[in-house]
């Protein structure tokens, strides 16, 4: 992975790095694919200090594991694809070649559900993408859940809130044409610091976001 910041070019004072994405495959009735993804890298050491992404994104990689072995259990309709992808901090190139090397081709791709941050709030938890693809607001609108769940984050034209459409890996989807559903929370005090740590995250928040994205995933899954 080239550390390029999507822009094409290395950053000044940076090196080539190799990364590499991880990727489990649950089969289901049909070869339509839902992909969901969390990224696994973060920032790494600057100036002396880790930085952990405890909730940027080991939570989304956490989710994964989870959510992978709920349906191995549960088997789906659609195939599920679970990839911790690479280099999101850098442009996403570890989605980008996921999407361009697919195994039988992107067209069978109905669905991408990205996780990047959702571990850091008390509350809240958002379901972004439901302004580019309206027709899958019902599917997080009928969740029950002690999180509240809120859509937006993804309306150019809401100047009330920031648009995370281009945000994290979802994009590498969104511009292929592929719908996504992405699950995140607001910016925190400890977003890209070395205090993004374990004691920071809320366990049960936590918790109660992966039972929402797993229960978005099965009503899409049975739609």
């Amino acid at each position: 992975l080239h550390g390029s910041h999507g822009k094409g070019e290395r950053p000044k004072g940076s090196r080539m790095v190799l990364g590499a994405n991880v990727v489990a495959k649950v089969e289901g009735k049909s070869e339509k694919t839902i992909v969901i993804t969390g990224h696994i890298d973060h920032l790494g050491i600057i100036n002396g200090k880790i930085y952990n992404g405890a909730d940027d994104d080991a939570s989304g990689t956490a989710a994964l594991l989870a959510i992978a072995d709920y349906f191995q259990r549960n088997p789906p309709n659609h195939t599920l694809i679970f990839a911790a992808v690479d280099g999101e901090e850098i442009g996403s190139p570890g989605a980008k070649y996921l999407l361009q090397n697919f195994p039988g081709g992107k067209e069978n791709i109905v669905l991408n559900v990205n996780m990047d941050m959702i571990a850091h709030n008390d509350k809240e938890l958002y379901a972004c993408g439901m302004f580019h693809y309206p027709e899958l607001k019902a599917i997080n609108s009928a969740i029950e859940s002690p999180n509240q769940i809120s859509f937006g984050h993804d309306d150019p034209g809401d100047k009330t809130k920031d648009d995370w459409t281009n945000s994290s890996d979802h994009r590498v989807f969104h511009l292929a044409g592929i719908p996504f559903m992405y699950f995140g929370v607001e910016d925190h005090e400890d977003y890209h610091r070395p205090t993004d740590t374990y004691e920071n995250i809320n366990p049960d928040f936590f918790i109660e976001a992966v039972k929402v994205i797993i229960k978005a995933i099965e009503n899409f899954d049975n739609a």
